[in-house]
């Protein structure tokens, strides 16, 4: 007796291919709030590259060059996190529910402000990291963003070629 696939296990495979990134970048975004994610170990990599184009430099004097732009680079770290969840969270509800475009767009707004507040939350208790509202919303802002180039990039109907008469 030869085994067939019914459509609940193809369902299956099509949620687990469009769900398995959205997870693993949870993952990415949870392990960089914590201790890895310090603004004390990015300022640590910042001065190791500083130093590798400029040796000789006092890190003391690097360290107070490198913290203002060691802080914008961080707020854009959150923009791109929060991007790229919001794409692959739209990349998921499009592909696996086929819903309307407004229906998964309140969906991935919601559910990447519960998770920016949850990825605060979870700074706050870590030792070295703190957690802050306005990275709430730089993250949403990112979301946003995301939502914006899926919605753009995926989600457009696509014109059809004119054929020739």
């Amino acid at each position: 007796m030869r085994l067939t696939e019914n459509s609940t296990v193809i369902r299956l495979r099509r949620q687990l291919l469009y769900l398995g990134p959205l997870l693993a970048w949870m993952g990415v975004i949870a392990l960089l709030s914590t201790d890895i994610g310090s603004r004390e170990d990015t300022m640590r990599w910042a001065v190791w590259l500083l130093r590798c184009v400029l040796p000789g430099g006092p890190q003391d004097r690097m360290q107070a060059q490198l913290a203002y732009p060691v802080t914008v680079v961080r707020k854009l770290a959150h923009v791109f996190e929060y991007a790229v969840l919001a794409f692959l969270a739209c990349r998921w509800l499009w592909f696996s529910f086929r819903q309307e475009r407004s229906a998964w767009q309140r969906q991935v707004v919601i559910f990447s402000g519960g998770y920016a507040i949850l990825d605060e939350l979870h700074q706050g208790w870590t030792a070295t990291r703190t957690a802050a509202v306005g990275d709430v919303a730089i993250d949403l802002l990112g979301a946003v963003l995301g939502m914006i180039l899926f919605a753009r990039g995926v989600c457009r109907p696509r014109k059809r070629a004119s054929r020739p008469a």
